[in-house]
């Protein structure tokens, strides 16, 4: 059986065995966090003051908890605290409690000043009022008789509204009404047959935490090795922070329904103004006023973190040898690490020295226009042990320097890169050149047939012009449009990679080059 209460809504259950003794684990005593990878996340999105509300609540975490409690015989109550604040109830799996779990619920009635005057009415409280003149504080015990919605004290027996004295006044609570929380807590019903000492582990699926990649290239001296360093960015925007806690983050595209959402819990809010006398009573809808200062100075109670934009960013340097988990890569960062609430920091996963790569011109016939254009640079780095890579690459962005004419750094282009498993070329497309050119002519083309059976064949010539001081490496791209369309002559041999025909070329300095090729394809 499963509820959760958020706010002042509140689900009674009556089935089940009366709760006898209850027990509390206030806090862990270890916990691992596993982060997901978001699609089409990126670092901006992470550490933007003003980050959008889908990829704070869509971030995708495992927390596994391990605690230890003392468990009494017979039916009973016990109460996990401490627990993410973005907690994502359903998904709760609970181990080592004997007999299992009969009940379980996730609370979260905020302490709020609100809420803490709504659950203290009948209770005394400490009123202190200040002179504005003397400075002069005095205190007063008064009982409170009516909760947030304007808020009505018994001093001495006589009412009176709260803050209508005309003086600054506060009230002072001596405990906190039970009921109330100031951290989210999961409790369940057990039965044991025998009182206990327990160890229990406690996973369950939670939102508001993500992270993200970034790769960092020099080109080193000579124009054929890099020096690459990656760095992951670790996101946490729940109101509940995690200290010096194994971290796992997990490459790949994890398959989820999008259902998946935590309990928003708000908080009861007070109308602390002294009340209007010349209004309509029966008609005045009365404002909820926001937390804010002047709450503080009216209500002592514990502070609250407000959520919203991360605050800082740490940074740490340390290398993560990634392992296979299933279909996915698990990147274990190599020491414990702490994840502040409403913070974001960087780790370092990579620091290689000295990569070869090969520097390539490309050209994918109808990206430059029906006239052709400048062909791109891409650097090409083989992700294999000899090849100086040899790990899996979370998909993210590559920055690319190299030195200028003076030795100075100079910022070459930025890319993206898609998760890219070992044996896989990593490429990294920093844009075009007007040094290596395409000249596009069609010089024939003729369509056969009609409906289904018509065919359009073409030819096309391509000019080439490299007009570097160095022979380079180019390419030539045909999209082959999932085998639609077939190559029936050429000028020079082309191979087949990755969806396309392919024809790799070299072009000494100042070289032309002209490739001729006749395609026909479906229409």
């Amino acid at each position: 059986m499963l509820r959760w209460r958020a706010g002042l809504a509140v689900l009674l259950l009556s089935s089940g065995p009366a709760v006898g003794e209850s027990s509390v684990s206030p806090a862990p005593e270890s916990t691992t966090v596993t982060i997901y990878h978001i699609d089409g996340v990126s670092t901006a999105d992470l550490v933007h003051p003003d980050n959008p509300s889908s990829i704070q609540d869509e971030g995708l975490a495992f927390v596994t908890e391990t605690r230890e409690v003392d468990i009494p015989a017979g039916p009973a109550e016990i109460r996990f605290r401490g627990v993410a604040s973005t907690m994502v109830p359903q998904t709760a799996d609970i181990e080592g409690l004997p007999n299992g779990v009969l009940e379980r619920n996730f609370d979260y009635d905020l302490l709020s000043p609100g809420s803490l005057l709504a659950k203290s009415i009948g209770e005394t409280v400490h009123l202190v009022r200040t002179d504005a003149k003397t400075g002069k504080r005095t205190e007063t015990p008064a009982i409170i008789r009516t909760g947030a919605d304007g808020t009505m004290l018994e001093i001495d027996g006589k009412l009176e509204a709260l803050r209508c004295s005309g003086l600054p006044e506060k009230l002072v609570f001596e405990k906190t009404p039970d009921g109330l929380t100031d951290t989210p807590t999961l409790s369940v019903r057990t039965n044991a047959p025998v009182a206990g000492h327990y160890k229990i582990k406690l996973s369950y699926i939670a939102t508001g935490l993500s992270w993200s990649a970034d790769y960092v290239a020099h080109v080193l001296p000579g124009g054929h090795a890099l020096d690459l360093s990656g760095w992951l960015t670790l996101a946490n925007f729940g109101s509940t922070g995690f200290g010096r806690i194994p971290v796992y983050t997990v490459a790949g595209r994890l398959n989820a329904t999008g259902g998946d959402t935590p309990v928003h819990p708000w908080a009861t809010h007070a109308d602390l103004g002294c009340w209007p006398t010349d209004i309509d009573w029966a008609t005045h809808n009365r404002l909820w006023m926001r937390l804010n200062g002047r709450f503080s100075e009216t209500i002592q109670s514990v502070p609250l973190a407000a959520p919203g934009a991360t605050e800082t960013i740490v940074v740490t340097g340390s290398r993560i040898d990634p392992r296979q988990l299933g279909d996915y890569k698990l990147y274990a960062l190599p020491e414990p690490t702490d994840m502040p609430a409403h913070e974001t920091k960087q780790v370092q996963f990579m620091d290689l020295h000295h990569v070869p790569f090969d520097r390539v011109y490309t050209y994918m016939d109808g990206e430059g226009g029906a006239d052709g254009g400048p062909a791109r640079t891409v650097l090409r780095l083989h992700n294999t042990a000899e090849g100086g890579l040899g790990k899996p690459m979370p998909a993210g962005n590559f920055s690319v320097s190299e030195n200028g004419p003076d030795g100075m750094p100079i910022f070459v282009g930025q890319a993206g890169v898609s998760d890219t498993p070992v044996g896989l070329p990593v490429e990294i497309a920093l844009g075009t050149t007007v040094s290596v050119l395409v000249r596009r002519t069609v010089v024939d083309e003729a369509t056969t047939g009609k409906g289904e059976s018509a065919r359009t064949r073409r030819t096309v010539a391509f000019d080439i012009s490299n007009t570097r001081v160095e022979t380079v490496a180019f390419e030539l791209w045909e999209g082959l449009e999932n085998g639609q369309l077939k190559v029936l002559s050429e000028s020079a041999p082309h191979t087949e990679e990755r969806g396309a025909a392919i024809w790799h070329l070299s072009l000494k300095p100042g070289e032309k080059m002209l490739v001729r090729i006749s395609t026909e394809s479906a229409d």
